[in-house]
């Protein structure tokens, strides 16, 4: 394998959230006794900047600085302003206030003299604007910043980390970074309310487009069925907005059950929307739209997305729900329990109140079976030689934990366990993979979806069953050792509430060989 190769391989492992398993690699190349090689010292400038975000006070100050050496080191050799950069933000962020300055100073040196180099327009301005920024030129780095955006005007994720750079050094030069705010990209919307409204209430119809306007929207998040859903979809849709939906089942069945039993008109609005739709997710293995479970999670993940998607993106996710009362009241049935879930969460929402019409004939709501369950769940591996302590460790961290679904139960292979939410199963991986760090055969796979509860006639305990836990495996054998990868809906779920802190998602890639409609996309999970 060539020194590029591995240095991808690297950088994968470490983007995947398998950092020891990066520096062990790193090592055993010899990479660690490199020091004329910039795009090596680059990559343990990186590595170093992932050790210190894990750590904490003058270890992380240190791991800061040691990473701005490496960075200063490929600048030298290479000439390019990229590492040159790192270098003096991490040296501002290290304490090393002067040092950084002479870096940003030697930034804006190289800029001004041009030259050829590997990155786009946006970036080289906003490379300029950081350095700018290192210096403490706050209302230059301003404008610089907005000439980079102006360059690139809709690479959202490029614009976020630009901004995530920029709110750590504003803080450490303690100034104010509350100007930040508008050049952040649009927010993101979870929408949901009533069926039953009427179809051509203009009067609604603009109340919607005025909160997505003033809200500068750009991104929804919601179901599709007949009333409050299509009335926001077409908004959003109106005013240039990404529409992202997910059906609590088949897109042919929600349509014969929530759309179409409620007249021609909605199905037309409907599969006009579906078809502008950026994406369109249904729950599987719940046929049924009125299952409990079903709508449930369709629910909890719209939510998760939305939250999601403004959290990577450096912005901010609200909710605009439609009932049939006073918007001073709290709203009834589903929409009551989706409007408590977010303002739980911290997170602002609308309420509007819209006039219910003469509703259709009903139909009867599904019965849940009592064994069917929504379960967070964790397949954690262990190697052969760390059983022994590994799974001491681990039932002292469950004894701590919340109630499990099932009881834990370990494969030869594996624990399995399982939580009514995927914030408790998050902190036990989390705490899990800190505790058990060494064991280099550990690997953490989570996943967030329906089960079904059956009894073990051997041990007299429950356990899960159904297409979960078999993704949950297929999950676990491609996460790396020492990482954490937990599936779309897992990680999503973890965004809703904005109160908790301490823990973050990053893409890493899609599970292959999935016999899904859609491809199963995988995060990993890191302090």
């Amino acid at each position: 394998m060539t020194v590029g190769n591995s240095l991808l391989s690297i950088i994968a492992y470490a983007r995947s959230g398998a950092l020891d398993h990066a520096w062990r690699l790193f090592r055993e190349a010899g990479f660690d006794r490199i020091d004329n090689d910039p795009a090596v010292l680059s990559v343990r400038g990186r590595l170093l900047k992932d050790s210190a975000l894990g750590a904490s006070g003058e270890e992380r100050k240190k791991r800061y600085l040691e990473a701005a050496d490496a960075y200063a080191r490929a600048a030298e050799i290479g000439g390019a302003t990229y590492p040159l950069i790192n270098a003096a933000t991490l040296s501002l962020l290290a304490g090393r206030a002067e040092q950084a300055r002479k870096l940003a100073q030697r930034v804006l040196e190289r800029i001004a003299q041009g030259g050829d180099e590997p990155e786009t327009p946006y970036y080289r301005a906003a490379t300029e604007a950081e350095a700018l920024l290192v210096l403490g030129r706050v209302t230059k780095a301003q404008e610089a910043l907005s000439a980079a955006i102006a360059l690139a005007p809709q690479a959202f994720e490029d614009h976020a980390s630009t901004l995530r750079q920029f709110g750590l050094i504003l803080r450490a030069l303690g100034r104010d970074e509350s100007w930040l705010n508008k050049m952040r990209p649009p927010r993101s919307l979870h929408f949901a309310g009533h069926m039953m409204l009427a179809a051509d209430d203009a009067a609604l119809a603009a109340r919607i487009r005025e909160v997505i306007g003033s809200e500068r929207i750009g991104f929804g998040f919601g179901a599709l069925a007949a009333g409050a859903d299509i009335l926001i979809a077409e908004a959003l849709l109106e005013a240039g907005a990404e529409l992202h939906i997910v059906l609590p089942a088949p897109v042919f069945r929600f349509r014969e059950i929530s759309v179409a039993r409620f007249g021609e008109s909605w199905l037309a609005r409907f599969d006009r929307l579906r078809e502008g739709a950026r994406s369109i997710r249904s729950i599987e293995a719940v046929t049924d739209p009125l299952s409990p479970l079903a709508l449930r999670l369709a629910a909890e993940i719209a939510m998760g997305k939305a939250a999601m998607q403004a959290d990577t993106l450096m912005t901010e996710a609200l909710q605009l729900l439609i009932v049939d009362q006073d918007a001073s009241a709290k709203p009834a049935g589903g929409s009551g329990w989706i409007g408590e879930t977010w303002e739980n969460g911290g997170r602002r929402q609308h309420v509007l109140p819209a006039q219910r019409v003469l509703p259709p004939k009903p139909v009867l709501a599904s019965v849940a079976d009592p064994s069917d369950c929504l379960a967070a769940m964790l397949r954690i591996e262990l190697g052969a030689e760390t059983v022994s302590e590994a799974l001491a460790n681990l039932a002292h961290i469950l004894a701590q934990a919340p109630q499990p679904v099932v009881p834990p139960r370990w494969t030869g292979e594996a624990l399995l366990v399982a939580f009514d939410t995927t914030s408790q199963a998050a902190e036990v991986a989390l705490l899990a993979a800190q505790t058990l760090g060494d064991a280099q055969a550990l690997r953490i796979a989570g996943h967030y979806a329906p089960a079904r509860r059956a009894s073990d006639p051997f041990s007299g305990s429950s356990f899960l069953v159904g297409r979960a836990p078999a993704q949950l495996a297929a999950i676990a054998g491609t996460t790396p050792s020492g990482a954490i990868h937990v599936s779309e809906d897992f990680a999503a779920t973890l965004h809703i509430n904005s109160r908790v802190i301490g823990r973050r998602t990053e893409y890493v890639g899609e599970l292959p060989e999935t016999d899904r409609e859609e491809p199963l996309q995988l995060f990993c999970l890191k302090r």
